[in-house]
């Protein structure tokens, strides 16, 4: 790899190009090394920067080649499962944790960096364990306990090394909202108590501003990117436990769902977990926020409060007895008679599906 070699870069450039359009290219990539030699160079890249340490100049050419390969790996693993288990297989992680020291050096790097593994670990769980320390892209016998694993590294980067709302910063928790749809990401995140600093998030005070006029939470927000991470972790059990853990998270989630879509959308996945159902029903403030989403005009809105509401109370004594009282009874007939005339209106899916919430909340109720 000769950097400063136009025909090569120009070469380079058209390779990628070619790779992010076309399966076939990627396949033919993957079975003819094409991957294997771009992490073997990865490899080869970090040795050469640990004898060239004390010349500068070289270290700086040597990031110049780690930058065009990764973006050549990003192109040659997008969208394609089988790309990425040669990676996997290839090692990919341990590479780029080796370079990790020299990754941190250059802002294009980390975000070069962070964008392939963005692409790598996407609806890929073999990848996402190899971040985090127990997968086949690791040594063999290590532990996804051990507190140095690139996934690590990324956590450290998304609260504290990047700066606020920068595209570092943004990159980092999105390869986090990935990993959260691991088990082995998920357990690690809790182990290191990673969710607690949710809470010290700044919150802009919105008032008065309904949940869909801010869409999933303004763009980039940091506070956007936790209500994004949140969401992929309450899609499963032991990530809606996880969060519950987190002491004033469910207080802070009420406060946020009415103004964010994406604390609303949590408050309701979480609503699913058995075992948080009783902290939820005892939340005064999630319960207010939840019967007031019936009220809502948004249809969507309205579905994820009866939604909520129907799996609290679907096998627990405890919220229909909490839920069974004349001025929850007739929030929900309101709402209901309000979709039922609706509905003829629209036949959407989400329409019918709010009918069926509100058919079986109204039958729980008065059971």
């Amino acid at each position: 790899w000769t950097f400063q070699d136009p025909l090569k870069k120009l070469t380079a450039r058209a390779l990628m190009t070619l790779l992010a359009c076309s399966s076939t290219a990627q396949n033919h990539a993957a079975k003819s090394g094409l991957i294997d030699s771009c992490v073997e160079q990865l490899n080869q890249t970090h040795s050469q920067l640990h004898l060239e340490s004390v010349r500068p100049g070289k270290a700086s050419h040597r990031k110049k080649v780690i930058k065009l390969i990764v973006e050549i790996l990003r192109s040659a693993l997008y969208c394609n499962d089988e790309c990425k288990v040669v990676a996997t297989d290839a090692r990919l992680t341990l590479a780029l944790y080796a370079l990790w020291p020299w990754i941190l050096l250059d802002d294009p790097i980390i975000e070069a960096v962070l964008e392939l593994l963005c692409v790598y670990t996407a609806n890929c769980t073999k990848a996402c364990g190899s971040l985090c320390g127990s997968g086949s892209g690791v040594t063999p016998g290590s532990k996804g306990t051990s507190s140095s694993s690139l996934m690590h590294s990324v956590m450290k980067l998304a609260t504290g090394l990047a700066p606020d709302n920068s595209s570092t910063q943004k990159l980092a928790f999105s390869l986090l909202t990935n990993l959260a749809l691991s088990r082995d990401c998920r357990g690690l995140l809790q182990k290191n108590n990673f969710l607690q600093a949710f809470l010290s998030v700044k919150v802009p005070k919105v008032g008065g501003v309904k949940a869909t006029s801010l869409g999933g939470g303004g763009g980039g927000s940091l506070l956007s990117l936790w209500l994004r991470l949140l969401v992929s972790l309450s899609f499963v059990e032991d990530g809606q436990q996880s969060i519950l853990k987190v002491t004033g998270a469910l207080e802070l989630l009420a406060d946020l769902a009415p103004h964010r879509r994406h604390a609303l959308l949590t408050l309701h996945n979480l609503c699913f977990c058995p075992a948080n159902k009783p902290h939820i029903i005892a939340n005064e403030k999630a319960i207010k926020v939840l019967l007031c989403c019936l009220e809502s005009k948004e249809v969507e809105t309205r579905s994820m409060g009866a939604s909520a509401l129907w799996a609290l109370l679907h096998n627990n004594q405890k919220a229909k007895t909490t839920l069974k009282c004349p001025s929850v009874r007739l929030r929900v007939e309101e709402a209901h008679t309000i979709s039922k005339k609706g509905i003829h209106n629209r036949q959407k899916p989400t329409s019918t599906y709010l009918l069926k919430c509100l058919e079986n909340l109204s039958q729980l109720l008065n059971s």
